[in-house]
């Protein structure tokens, strides 16, 4: 039977060896990210095209290719409620060949509302971080009598339960938007979802549905041409792309500010190092000039990435939209 000194010895040479490949494989991960990439990046946006997600992960691919020297492809994997695209990130090789770029629905309100959700916002996947947001805003046919938020409130409360507004689909963020402004306004506007921003604008414009709330990267152009009115912006200051827009606090209710916002994330085990070299170069391209004024362009900011961040905010959304949707009854589709 080896003596006391015998087995320390060996578990000492144990853990000599377990270091050591520790280490190693520590600087295999490092110079495989210093080559990374060495071949084409799947991005993959999980709603159709034209949309908030759509248009911002396209600038990003766009800056990230040139930084890369390598090709990376927008791919649009609409449906689900955004889980068909998680999916199939979930399922890629964790080498930061496969990313995801979802919004905040995907990952705050899906959790909430789908109790066999296929995966968890957090442990699923591997945070590059948040890249940018943009606010919401409550927009209504030009035809609709109300011209503010004033005029709104007293037309609904004079007819309860006779104006409904559209969202991008149930459990996404226009939707909790949505029942955030009942609750805020003390009103009731019945929910009709779509299929994404396209659809929703299509039918705000033709008169199908008298209300809607949806980012400002969709509203600002039809806003401008007259084709719709926006009520009140949805965040505690005004956007500079729509400046005589007033917001809900400036109307007298306080307590609200909601952007839409994305993230890009990698399947769960992606390696470190290549999640630094993914978040360093997603940050470069968000702060460059070219990146900043497309952004404002189109009602945009650049949010810093930051894994951490990430994590936090998913976790705070995700508690703030539990209550939410309990008082609101809200339910997937």
């Amino acid at each position: 039977m080896p003596s006391f000194n015998d087995r320390l010895e060996y578990r000492a040479r144990l853990f000599e060896r377990l270091f050591a490949a520790l280490f190693l494989a520590l600087g295999l991960a490092s110079a495989w990210a210093q080559n990374f990439p060495s071949k084409p990046i799947r991005l993959i946006a999980p709603y159709p095209p034209g949309g908030f997600n759509d248009v911002t992960g396209r600038i990003l691919a766009q800056q990230l290719a040139a930084r890369f020297g390598q090709s990376v492809i927008v791919e649009n994997k609409p449906g689900a409620s955004t889980i068909i695209g998680a999916e199939a990130v979930m399922k890629s090789p964790p080498d930061g060949y496969t990313l995801f770029y979802a919004g905040s629905s995907t990952f705050t309100a899906n959790p909430v509302l789908l109790p066999k959700l296929p995966y968890d916002p957090v442990k699923s996947f591997a945070p590059v971080g948040m890249v940018c947001r943009t606010p919401m805003l409550l927009l209504a046919n030009p035809s609709f009598p109300a011209r503010n938020l004033k005029e709104l409130v007293a037309l609904l409360a004079s007819k309860p339960g006779q104006y409904a507004y559209g969202s991008f689909g149930s459990g996404s963020i226009s939707n909790f938007a949505g029942e955030l402004l009942n609750s805020t306004l003390g009103v009731r506007m019945m929910h009709v979802p779509y299929k994404g921003s396209s659809f929703l604008m299509n039918a705000l414009v033709a008169g199908e549905i008298p209300l809607s709330v949806d980012t400002l990267v969709v509203a600002a152009p039809q806003v401008r041409a007259g084709r719709i009115k926006a009520i009140a912006a949805t965040t505690a200051k005004r956007t500079s792309l729509l400046p005589d827009v007033s917001t809900v606090a400036e109307s007298g209710y306080s307590g609200l500010d909601v952007y839409a916002w994305t993230a890009l994330v990698a399947p769960a085990g992606t390696p470190e190092p290549v999640l630094k070299r993914l978040r360093d170069q997603v940050n470069k391209s968000t702060a460059t000039k070219e990146v900043i004024e497309k952004f404002a362009a189109i009602g945009v900011e650049p949010v810093v990435a930051d894994s951490d961040d990430f994590i936090r905010t998913v976790q705070r959304d995700i508690r703030n939209f539990t209550q939410v949707a309990k008082e609101a009854s809200m339910k997937a589709d």
